[in-house]
């Protein structure tokens, strides 16, 4: 049984080099489990290798555990991983509701069939992201804000415990910056699900953020 007091994620002593060069090093960070958390530094300062590393995406010298299990022991589907908006990703030959459709692959794996309640949970995702409308869309013919909601319904079809969100507004406009983050604090507030957002934009921190944290010279401080 987890207690309420286990972290959802607790990191300890996290150092990542990659070709010779130190991207992070000795990390320590813990995150409440139920808590919006920020992560902000600049440019290049190792935030998404970060979060590739919780992810089990990176690797790393250090200790992660995720509610109190080493992450090497935990089933990887209850963190849900919203990386930078990736420009390749739409030019794949696929609709709006078969990208979203990948988050039971990740909960079931790739060999499993849907079933009718993996469309329920599908459609259930991107009714909740308001995208029900372009289901059919190719994902290449979308504009940015669309697809950052695409990305966000796949994971919620995933259906995890913690969300680990990576420049999340990076390349929209200014309005949709904004509305993509009230979709994310109604998400939140909603779900209840453990959040650790990483920005380099310190106006872009949702009002529901209860931590923010600095990544500079490859160290973590508490803002």
């Amino acid at each position: 049984m987890i207690s309420m007091s286990t972290p959802a994620v607790e990191i300890q002593n996290l150092t990542v080099k990659i070709a010779s060069k130190t991207v992070l090093s000795g990390i320590n960070l813990s995150i409440e489990k139920g808590s919006f958390s920020v992560l902000a530094g600049a440019n290049g300062a190792g935030k998404s290798i970060l979060l590739k590393s919780i992810c089990g995406l990176q690797k790393f010298n250090g200790n992660i555990k995720i509610f109190g299990k080493d992450l090497k022991e935990i089933d990887k589907s209850i963190i849900g991983y919203v990386p930078q908006n990736n420009v390749s990703e739409k030019n794949l030959p696929v609709s709006v509701y078969q990208a979203v459709s990948v988050g039971r692959f990740a909960k079931n794996g790739i060999f499993k069939r849907f079933n009718k309640s993996d469309e329920k949970i599908i459609n259930n995702a991107m009714r909740i992201a308001q995208i029900e409308h372009i289901a059919d869309s190719p994902l290449g013919e979308i504009s940015g804000g669309e697809a950052q909601k695409v990305s966000m319904a796949r994971v919620l079809a995933q259906q995890p415990e913690i969300i680990l969100l990576d420049e999340p507004q990076a390349g929209l406009d200014p309005n949709s910056q904004k509305t993509f983050l009230n979709f994310v604090e109604k998400l939140y507030s909603g779900f209840g699900f453990t959040c650790l957002m990483v920005t380099h934009n310190m106006d872009l921190i949702p009002q529901c953020c209860s931590k923010i944290f600095s990544l500079k010279n490859v160290k973590i401080f508490e803002a």
